[in-house]
């Protein structure tokens, strides 16, 4: 249910290795937590509320996913260095909803091309005409 790469973003330090091979250096870690939401997968039932005596929809599936990026940071030789981690919480969310075109919609679109090219072809044909003609004069 969820797109492709999807799961990587979820955990972005998996398989890294960060290493100092200096005194006094430290990485710095900055993160970017994005709210991603998707549609419930199909097929899943309604739920039922006794309590309101109607059935509500289903809730969207929630999800963060982490954008990453580090560096490595250089310390004064009297300050003891540290790995740092800053989280950035973002402000907008992303939301992926499945839906489908039904045939006529395809068929409509086709049509369209078809009638555009046709369209096109004839204003060029005329123009050449035209020009053809004046040509002969």
């Amino acid at each position: 249910n969820t797109p492709a790469g999807f799961l990587e973003t979820t955990r972005p330090f998996d398989g890294n290795v960060y290493v100092t091979h200096k005194e006094h250096e430290a990485h710095h870690h900055y993160l970017k937590v994005i709210t991603t939401e998707f549609d419930p997968e199909s097929g899943t039932k309604k739920q039922y509320d006794k309590k309101k005596g109607f059935y509500k929809p289903l809730e969207k599936n929630r999800a963060y996913q982490i954008l990453q990026s580090s560096q490595l940071s250089l310390y004064r030789a009297d300050i003891v260095p540290e790995a740092k981690f800053t989280y950035d919480l973002s402000p907008i969310a992303v939301s992926y909803e499945r839906t489908s075109r039904a045939w006529y919609d395809y068929f409509t679109s086709l049509m369209a091309i078809i009638g555009g090219t046709f369209t096109v072809v004839g204003m060029l044909e005329s123009g050449i005409h035209t020009i053809s003609s004046k040509k002969r004069r």
